[in-house]
């Protein structure tokens, strides 16, 4: 990832757009998490709502991804440009 890359999904990650996004993401996880053992009442409708549940949470997580993404990366060049004497 470039540096300007990660600026620009910091810049994203800022906006209130995004935040209501998440808190969506977030909620309709939340009522997924707490239904499924109720709403999937087949083998396969308990493995779909699985994916939808593991697939939102991703989601919710992208920003934290990135960040500690950027961050690792910024330590390894830095470990990288080390001189050793």
């Amino acid at each position: 990832m470039e540096q300007k890359e990660y600026e620009d999904l910091v810049n994203t990650f800022t906006s209130d757009g995004w935040k209501y996004f998440v808190k969506s993401v977030s909620e309709l996880e939340d009522a997924l998490t707490k239904g499924a053992p109720d709403g999937a009442t087949t083998n396969e409708q308990w493995h779909y709502a699985r994916g939808q549940i593991h697939q939102l949470r991703s989601i919710a997580g992208y920003e934290n991804y990135i960040r500690a993404s950027w961050d690792q990366m910024q330590a390894n060049q830095k470990e990288d440009n080390v001189d050793f004497v």
